[in-house]
């Protein structure tokens, strides 16, 4: 897509969309080397083509300093503009997607890892039957949302994104409690209250809505926080499932997560459940004025399967 804005300027004729979506990149992460990373575009060419649409518009876009960049007040009321086009482009292409008998197009969706490995079954499977003409691309994360950084058409995280350019959707509700392994609680007392979890051998998943090393747990109506010491923290949920089934410790997880291992006798809940915390787990996904209806099928067939926990009912 061509949009022609001037037509008596040098170096340049006409400024693409790809010139647009630049702009628009840069100014939300406020830096050239940041968007040429983004971009898998090699530094120098970024910076040569702001400069060569600059010349073409004969006004500065950006200030740049040795510690900040920032906007002109001209780059203001340009970024505007690029921030309408993308959106309409966008809104365009999306109803003409929609418009088809069958869904089809791309959908990046980032998901904690904990969440992965359970969407990555009859989630994932039903889907890409389904809907054979969506490009998915699934991939991993272990830390909480950033809108700076945040490239994906959905998230699924235990935190909320507070930014008022994205939506932040309750999808499902779990309780996170606490579990270990038969061999393990064979050799301790086992503990009456989590007030005793420090005296224990701990595998501490860190969780992306808490401090590292936080728990929670439920105290009648109060829920309360742990703050424990391990020599065993860790960020991968697989890895600390593992080693809370090799008899490490004892491990707070998600309810969704352990209860094939409850069925097996391969994990016991501990203090039953009655300390278990309910917790969020979120969809996050930019505010835009049109349906992406990709995302929607996806988000929907995620709360409806019930593997992730509760459905939630309505967006916030």
């Amino acid at each position: 897509m061509q949009i022609e804005l001037l037509n008596h300027r040098p170096c340049m004729h006409q400024i693409s969309l790809d010139d647009i979506r630049l702009v628009n990149l840069i100014a939300k992460v406020g830096s050239f080397a940041r968007a040429a990373d983004a971009n898998d575009l090699p530094r120098p060419s970024v910076t040569r083509r702001i400069k060569q649409l600059e010349s073409y518009l004969g006004v500065i876009l950006f200030q740049r300093s040795t510690r900040r960049l920032s906007l002109t007040p001209e780059g203001e009321v340009f970024l505007q503009h690029c921030q309408t086009i993308e959106m309409e482009w966008l809104q365009a292409t999306e109803r003409m997607k929609t418009t088809g008998s069958e869904p089809s197009g791309k959908l990046r969706v980032s998901a904690l890892g904990l969440f992965n490995r359970t969407i990555a079954g009859p989630i994932l499977s039903q889907f890409v039957r389904q809907y054979p003409k969506i490009e998915l691309e699934l991939t991993s994360t272990w830390s909480a949302p950033d809108a700076s950084k945040f490239d994906f058409d959905l998230m699924f995280n235990t935190k909320p994104l507070d930014d008022k350019s994205f939506i932040s959707e309750p999808l499902t509700i779990t309780n996170r409690d606490f579990y270990a392994s038969p061999d393990y609680l064979a050799s301790i007392k086992i503990p009456e209250t989590p007030l005793e979890l420090n005296e224990f051998e701990l595998v501490i998943l860190n969780y992306t809505d808490l401090e590292n090393g936080q728990w929670l747990w439920q105290d009648g109506n109060t829920v309360r926080s742990l703050a424990l010491q391990s020599h065993l923290k860790l960020d991968e949920a697989e890895a600390a499932l593992q080693m809370t089934l090799l008899g490490h410790g004892i491990c707070w997880f998600p309810d969704f997560v352990c209860e094939k291992y409850l069925a097996s006798q391969q994990l016991v809940r501990l203090f039953d459940g009655k300390f278990a915390t309910p917790g969020t787990l979120w969809a996050i996904y930019p505010r835009t004025p049109y349906d992406n209806q990709r995302m929607r099928l996806f988000i929907d067939m995620a709360k409806s399967s019930g593997l992730l926990g509760k459905p939630v009912t309505g967006n916030s």
